[in-house]
């Protein structure tokens, strides 16, 4: 069985999406975004530079946003739920995620 190969996203897409991962981007250097906070933390942010890979999830594995998808970085065995979303749609989730990517990498 072949994988299902989807059109490219149109461009009204993939603006949306870019804004939505520009919201979260911080202008300290480049690939640095929000994260939600864990435990008493205010506010946290990392370097989607460093991680090992970013992910979609369904929510629905944790609870915090039932039948949702999130975007996650992951540093090893440690997951980072990005400040984006949640999303009711994986596809909305997925562009988000290679726009958090684009911005990341756009400088090289």
């Amino acid at each position: 069985m072949f994988p299902v190969v989807r059109a490219a996203p149109d461009p009204e897409e993939m603006q949306w999406a870019l804004a939505e991962a520009g919201a979260e981007a911080l202008s300290v250097a480049p690939g640095w975004f929000r994260a939600w906070p864990t435990a008493d933390e205010k506010w946290s942010a990392v370097n989607v530079r460093a991680a090992t890979q970013v992910i979609v999830n369904h929510s629905r594995e944790d609870d915090r946003h039932p039948d949702s998808w999130t975007v996650r970085a992951l540093f090893g065995g440690h997951a980072v739920e990005l400040h984006v979303g949640p999303y009711e749609t994986k596809h909305h989730a997925l562009l988000v995620a290679h726009a958090v990517l684009s911005m990341a990498y756009r400088d090289q």
